[in-house]
């Protein structure tokens, strides 16, 4: 699925935003995965780029091997090299998210990839294990 934008129009940005993350619930292969992350990732990004004013973007989602992609193709240099919003930075340095960005003369290609603990049983098992792990350190508090 492709969708080519004017990224100084914030209601097609958003659109964009959410059939493409509509698009990657329908190719993952857990219909329950949790895309919270990727989507404020992918938010975060069409933001910096509708901040800069009119430049155009290409939004494709794709499925390989791994699994769902989300391309962003923008005019320009990466507009997250010269954002100066804390909140955007804290959010895009810290996901977890796979992100890579390659720029060059003609744009900005940004890659997108669903977080491995973002399927229904990753994150399961993650909060058993921590669960797990509580009730293990409760238990030594009180046999002792």
């Amino acid at each position: 699925m492709n969708w080519s934008i004017d990224s100084a129009d914030a209601f097609s940005v958003a659109r964009v935003r959410r059939s493409a993350i509509d698009e990657v619930r329908g190719l993952a292969d857990d219909p329950d995965a949790d895309l919270f992350a990727l989507e404020l990732v992918l938010g975060e990004l069409l933001a910096a780029e509708t901040e800069r004013g009119h430049w155009a973007l290409a939004v494709s989602v794709e499925s390989d091997m791994a699994g769902p992609t989300i391309h962003l193709y923008a005019q320009g240099p990466p507009a997250i090299g010269v954002d100066h919003n804390e909140y955007r930075r804290k959010i895009l340095l810290g996901t977890r998210v796979p992100l890579t960005v390659e720029a060059s003369a003609q744009g900005t290609h940004i890659v997108l990839r669903m977080p491995p603990e973002s399927s229904g049983a990753a994150m399961f098992h993650s909060r058993a294990t921590q669960t797990y792990q509580h009730a293990q350190e409760i238990s030594r508090r009180y046999a002792s």
